[in-house]
């Protein structure tokens, strides 16, 4: 995994491995957000659904909704606006659910309505049993959202 160069992310994942421990996966119920209170702005959850493998933000900090746009939370993946980098962005999350690995990568596109985005993504895993990834615990800080 790329280490995040965001102070925030770097934050995040340093919360997260205290939480996981020796685990595969901390669970969602021990992700605090007053533990967190500073990063809430720039973190969100996504669901991780089966049969077929996809992906539903449950929800999405202020600052990652200012950045897309608009509000993201409830939707799915596949539906959001990403200039035809669903694929791959949906491979990341599919690596991260199937293998409890973290991913950290850097995305920059144009959205169809003409925003020009340019973001740092944390994605890392939760599972509440302590063997299946059923939510991940992502941080997304945007360098740059305009029209």
């Amino acid at each position: 995994m790329l280490e995040p160069k965001n102070g925030h992310l770097q934050t995040l994942l340093a919360y997260w491995g205290g939480k996981k421990g020796d685990r595969l996966a901390p669970t969602r119920a021990e992700i605090d957000p007053a533990e967190i209170k500073a990063l809430l702005p720039y973190v969100g959850m996504v669901d991780v659904e089966r049969s077929p493998l996809c992906f539903r933000y449950r929800l999405a900090g202020s600052d990652i909704t200012r950045g897309y746009g608009q509000e993201i939370t409830g939707r799915y993946l596949d539906q959001m606006d990403l200039d035809g980098h669903q694929h791959q962005i949906t491979g990341e999350y599919a690596r991260t659910a199937e293998s409890g690995e973290p991913v950290c990568s850097t995305w920059e596109y144009q959205r169809k309505d003409g925003r020009h985005v340019r973001y740092e993504r944390l994605v890392l895993p939760l599972s509440s049993d302590g063997k299946q990834i059923d939510m991940l615990l992502g941080g997304c800080v945007f360098d740059w959202a305009y029209d």
